[in-house]
């Protein structure tokens, strides 16, 4: 049996997922708005509650367990706060040098292994050992990034053999921008997917779908045909 708090969530979230879908009619519209700032207000409202609780139990709780080296992350935090205030906000650039210098400080080392020690790394392979699909593979990457190299080759005139390597590496990037532009296509329509599934999968959930569908989609046309839709929008 389907409690009516359970009911609640799947009209609510099907309404507002339809309303935020109306942005396709080509106006805009009160319904993607509310929608729109329903999702700003509870994902705000959620991550402030997540961090407090984070704060609380990471740093608190672990603080009066004894590990006092988090005190010093809270007060950082408090000083960040300060930013608010125009007559100590400077407090706050302290805190924020911190944070940023302690983070860019972690991230430099991840950064130059996985975006460049290991990107050169995958393409410096043997080319005369291994089976004949993965001979084709490395002599495909390692043409290819030859190729590519020389589009961007601009300390020499390109002319003879260089003028038509460094063509063909300009299609075979627009081949790969091509392929990554459709993957993530086929991701964002793999998620479109699971959500369609996630309202129509168990089965009492599809009315309630469908409902909001022609609700939403209705209300837009009346607003639309009756020259209305622009005076519910709220300024911004």
């Amino acid at each position: 049996m389907v409690d009516i708090i359970e009911i609640s969530i799947v009209a609510v979230g099907t309404f507002l997922a339809m309303a935020m879908f109306s942005t396709l009619y080509g106006k805009s519209n009160p319904l993607y708005s509310l929608a729109e700032e329903s999702y700003l207000g509870f994902g705000t409202g959620l991550t402030i509650v997540i961090n407090v609780l984070y704060i609380w139990k990471t740093g608190v709780v672990n603080i009066q367990a004894g590990d006092w080296i988090l005190t010093f992350g809270l007060i950082l935090g408090l000083m960040i706060l300060l930013r608010m205030n125009k007559n100590y906000n400077w407090i706050a650039r302290l805190g924020i040098a911190v944070v940023l210098g302690a983070q860019f400080a972690l991230s430099f080392r991840t950064l130059i292994f996985t975006n460049f020690i290991q990107q050169i790394s995958a393409t410096i392979v043997p080319l005369f050992t291994g089976t004949g699909t993965e001979l084709l593979y490395r002599w495909t990457i390692t043409i290819c990034v030859i190729v590519m190299l020389t589009f961007f080759l601009y300390t020499t005139e390109l002319k003879g053999p260089l003028l038509w390597s460094s063509k063909l590496g300009e299609y075979l990037l627009y081949i790969a921008f091509g392929a990554i532009f459709a993957q993530t296509f086929m991701g964002r329509l793999g998620l479109f997917t699971g959500f369609m599934q996630n309202y129509t999968v168990p089965p009492w959930q599809t009315p309630y779908l469908l409902a909001s569908m022609i609700i939403v989609l209705a209300i837009v046309i009346i607003l639309d045909r009756t020259k209305t839709i622009d005076k519910w929008i709220p300024e911004e």
